[in-house]
């Protein structure tokens, strides 16, 4: 499958963080893709977003997310998900939020923002 819409490429991101397979979640983004996740500052180019991702799943070994639901235009998604997994020591996580990205003019991902329900992992 090639993604095109923001719904499919929405898709196509989660379908990567389930699989752990951060190259896949950076081939979808543009070169100049920004990240906005909770308790960090920007996170800049695919290939730091890519080794954020690495560093996410080293905390979280488990991580498993459902998207269930997606609003969508010719430009833009937001997801909204629930997840569960694992943290590194051996605590359960569980959250709730919702991701919304742009697409840039070549069609790839150029704007990602993550939103929590709960923060409370984050760094203050």
């Amino acid at each position: 499958m090639n993604p095109s819409t923001p719904a499919e490429i929405a898709a196509e991101l989660f379908r990567a963080m389930n699989a752990r397979d951060p190259a896949a979640f950076a081939a979808l983004l543009d070169d100049a893709a920004v990240f906005h996740f909770p308790g960090t500052k920007p996170i800049e180019g695919a290939a730091r977003i890519e080794k954020f991702i690495k560093i996410l799943f080293f905390k979280y070994p488990a991580l498993a997310f459902d998207a269930s639901r997606v609003i969508a235009d010719e430009r833009c998604a937001a997801v909204e998900w629930t997840n569960e997994g694992t943290a590194r020591d051996g605590a359960p996580y569980r959250n709730a939020g919702v991701t919304v990205i742009e697409l840039g003019e070549g069609g790839r991902v150029l704007y990602l923002s993550d939103t929590f329900k709960d923060t409370s992992f984050t760094i203050r």
